[in-house]
């Protein structure tokens, strides 16, 4: 549920599919896909969506940039 919540979101967000050439493990940064303002978007949904929070430091620091990773921070901090 969390992986298909995400891709919904960045699929209609940021306007592209995973597929082929953007797997779980692009980083999405490097792909052009996501910038700054988009991770914080992300990161805002996936608090309001999932009910959990983020610190600064957090945000700042331990930027994911991975599909896979994004989940993986999501099911850690949901346990």
């Amino acid at each position: 549920m969390i992986r298909a919540r995400v891709v919904s979101y960045m699929e209609e967000t940021f306007l592209f599919q995973f597929d082929n050439d953007v797997t779980e493990t692009t980083d999405l940064f490097k792909a052009g896909i996501m910038d700054s303002f988009g991770y914080i978007q992300l990161m805002r949904f996936i608090q309001t969506t999932f009910g959990i929070t983020f610190s600064k430091e957090e945000l700042l620091s331990n930027v994911v940039t991975t599909l896979s990773g994004i989940v993986a921070t999501v099911e850690s901090k949901l346990r």
